[in-house]
């Protein structure tokens, strides 16, 4: 088949949607299916080299860097043109496709649903109105967990064989990096001390990064300890208070901004203990993240985290602070219950791999080619054995 990829995304710094395409078609790459992928971006050179260079890969350049244009005319103009069977995209798909082409789209979370004030009015009207209505004119919908798949049959009421749950991973770099110079220079870079706590994830409300904040410091205050809050992550909508509260709290809070990807390994590895006391997520790779380098996990009881994280985190109510400072002083000084989070995370991360959610992802793509034209496509049910 002819498989088209909206990869816009690329090269953006759009954190867990840019990644989770890039490993995916990455993922793609790498397996020979028989079938051709079509990959649609901004920027060619934001993709690495063994997908530039996959003989059944063909990356297309966007003639326009404007959604709306993308969305109303390049996209529909490219399938027709490449002929494709099936067309993915995330969230937002355009609202005409050739009839042969069939549409796969992904959500990863529909927060705008529940937290509208953590969005702008312009673009909570857009998703509110857009997502919804990409979902029902999709044949297949893939989303990141189980439980982003119920919030999604209850709010939209879709039935539940069109949506498939993938599961994402931490990328190869993600791993375990033995003490010495490299995760020295990364703490002389950030200025984190020998012992810090690390929270990644753009800066904006649903993070919760400014309670997060008040209870390092109700924490650090009660025990005494000499720990540092590093917050990687780049500034999004409404984030001027977690700026604010940063700036109370004086020096033991850095906020880095968006760091180089080279260093978020080292910065998960050098951590004492990785913080995400997040309100809600579609998935939160963070974490999947955190627990591939070895580094102790706190995050949240609500949404997917714990479906996500397992037996090996340490779970709070992301609304109660003094919960958040209790457990950020157990693992700040119990060293043998940090050490074995950090074990079973170690065994945790290794139950993601993105070659499952590639086979997975070609799944459904098939399944969405048969639902569209079903004479056409019976041969590519030998997928389904």
């Amino acid at each position: 088949m002819n498989i088209g990829i909206d990869a816009h995304m690329l090269g953006h710094n759009e954190t867990g949607n840019e990644t989770y395409i890039l490993e995916l078609v990455r993922a793609l790459a790498a397996r020979a299916s028989g079938d051709t992928f079509f990959v649609y971006v901004e920027n060619p050179d934001a993709l690495p080299r063994e997908i530039l260079t996959a003989p059944h890969i063909r990356v297309i350049p966007y003639a326009t860097r404007s959604s709306l244009r993308r969305l109303l005319g390049e996209l529909p103009r490219r399938a027709a043109r490449d002929a494709l069977d099936v067309l993915h995209i995330s969230y937002n798909a355009p609202l005409r496709l050739p009839a042969a082409c069939a549409l796969v789209v992904t959500i990863h979370d529909i927060s705008f649903e529940h937290f509208p004030h953590f969005f702008s009015r312009r673009l909570h009207a857009f998703l509110k109105t857009s997502v919804p209505r990409s979902a029902r004119a999709a044949q297949q919908i893939i989303t990141d967990t189980e439980s982003t798949k119920q919030d999604l049959i209850q709010t939209y009421r879709l039935p539940l064989e069109k949506i498939t749950v993938t599961h994402y991973a931490a990328g190869a770099q993600f791993r375990r990096i033995p003490e010495g110079a490299a995760l020295a220079r990364v703490r002389a870079k950030y200025n984190t001390g020998e012992k810090f706590v690390l929270a990644v994830g753009n800066l904006q409300p649903r993070k919760n990064l400014e309670r997060l904040m008040r209870a390092f410091a109700e924490a650090k205050r009660d025990a005494d300890l000499p720990h540092k809050l590093v917050i990687v992550g780049q500034r999004l909508w409404r984030a001027a208070p977690i700026f604010e509260t940063a700036r109370e709290l004086t020096d033991a809070v850095i906020l880095t901004g968006y760091v180089a990807a080279e260093d978020l390994p080292l910065l998960y590895n050098a951590a004492d203990i990785f913080a995400y006391p997040s309100l809600y997520e579609g998935f939160g790779l963070p974490v999947v993240e955190a627990m591939a380098c070895g580094a102790p996990v706190l995050t949240s009881n609500v949404s997917c985290l714990p479906e996500i994280a397992g037996n090996a985190a340490h779970f709070i109510d992301p609304y109660d602070q003094t919960a958040i400072a209790r457990a950020l002083r157990r693992l700040a000084t119990d060293d043998a219950y940090r050490s074995e989070l950090a074990t079973r995370g170690l065994t945790r991360a290794r139950l993601f791999s993105w070659e499952r959610t590639a086979q997975q992802t070609l799944q459904v793509y098939y399944k969405a080619a048969v639902q569209k034209q079903p004479t056409v496509q019976l041969a590519s049910t030998r997928f389904f054995r």
